[in-house]
């Protein structure tokens, strides 16, 4: 009798603890990264080193500075929310498997690809798991990001998947994957 309670007291202890110390994949310690922030710098250096082919003309692709902006003025929780939106949005546009027309290492495109997906289902576990309310600003910036990243993938079908239009698209998840990182860090 006296060992079952032990065991049931020990399993809510850990329930309650898991509860009460959030979500760890974003929590810092001093003097070190979370490991969000591991896996971020990861993907941000694999997608510099990616670089493979000369754009000589500027692309059609507009950055949603306006989203980022509203972005830093939501609370923490919301943050993680666009942040595992985002990412999700980016896993998904990559997910197409089409670069044979690119220079890119598929070794390096496989790592930057298992780190984010190791990334979105770890923050996916943490929104779950906080089961709070998306306001309404938090739905429209996320849908607003969910056309955008629509138009990125119309974008490199109409490229037909070639290599100027991943690059350009590689530019962009560039520039989203370092903003991501800043409004992170400025939690």
């Amino acid at each position: 009798m006296g060992s079952i309670s032990f065991w049931m007291c020990l399993v809510m202890t850990i329930c309650t603890w898991n509860k009460t110390i959030g979500c760890t994949w974003m929590k810092t310690l001093p003097r070190s990264p979370s490991m969000f922030q591991v896996f971020s710098n990861n993907t941000i250096t694999m997608l510099q080193k990616m670089v493979g082919y000369e754009v000589s003309r500027e692309p059609q692709i507009t950055f949603p500075d306006k989203q980022y902006r509203q972005v830093n003025n939501f609370r923490a929780d919301e943050q993680m929310v666009f942040i595992s939106h985002t990412l999700n949005a980016i896993k998904k546009l990559y997910s197409s498997g089409k670069y044979e027309s690119t220079a890119w290492d598929l070794k390096g495109v496989d790592k930057f690809m298992n780190d984010l997906y190791r990334q979105t289902s770890e923050l996916d576990q943490c929104v779950k798991a906080m089961k709070t309310r998306h306001s309404k600003s938090v739905k429209r910036v996320n849908k607003k990001m969910s056309l955008h990243f629509k138009f990125l993938k119309n974008y490199l079908k109409r490229e037909d998947y070639s290599a100027s239009g991943w690059e350009d698209i590689r530019t962009v998840v560039l520039a989203h994957l370092q903003r991501l990182d800043t409004t992170l860090s400025s939690q």
